[in-house]
C-alpha cells in the first residue's frame, strides 16, 4: 500500500475523526483505492480525500501513534506513506510493522472494515486446540 496525500489534508481528515473523541487504542483505519484515501475510527463514519495512489490496500494501526508522527513533519507539503509486510515508511521515517502493530490488507476487496483483535487467551487457546489436531 502506497500513497501521496497533502499534510494539511490529512490532518483536517484526522481532526474530522476526531470530533467526538477517541479512545487510546481505537484503531485508525487507512484504505487506498481508486485515487482516494478513505480514514475510519472504530464503528464512526469515515472521511475520504483524493490522493495519489501507487499501491491499493488497507492497513489499521492505533490512532495514538499518527497524529504525533504527523506533526514531525510540520515543513512538508505532501507526505508519502507507504506500509509493506516488513514496514510502514512515513516520509522519510521507517518504523516496523511489528513495533506500531499495524495490520496490512492488501486486497481493499477482501478487507475488514473494523479490526478485530483476539485476546491473549482465546489465541493460547486456539493454538493449543490446533498442535493436538482439532480443527475448528
Amino acid at each position: 500500500m502506497k500513497f501521496t496525500i497533502e499534510r494539511k489534508v490529512l490532518i483536517k481528515m484526522l481532526k474530522m475523526l476526531s470530533l467526538g473523541g477517541v479512545a487510546q487504542d481505537d484503531h485508525l483505519r487507512i484504505a487506498a483505492q481508486d485515487g482516494e484515501i478513505t480514514l475510519t475510527v472504530e464503528d464512526r463514519a469515515g472521511t475520504s480525500y483524493v490522493a495519489i495512489v501507487e499501491e491499493e490496500g488497507v492497513c489499521f494501526f492505533r490512532h495514538k501513534q499518527f497524529l504525533p508522527l504527523l506533526r514531525t513533519y510540520k515543513d512538508t507539503k505532501r507526505l508519502t506513506i507507504e506500509i509493506n509486510p516488513q514496514e510502514i515508511k512515513f516520509g522519510s521515517t521507517s518504523i516496523s510493522r511489528g513495533f506500531w502493530e499495524i495490520s496490512l490488507f492488501e486486497n481493499p476487496a477482501t478487507a475488514p472494515q473494523r479490526l478485530m483483535l483476539r485476546s491473549p487467551e482465546v489465541a493460547r487457546e486456539d493454538d493449543s486446540q490446533k498442535q493436538q489436531g482439532f480443527d475448528f
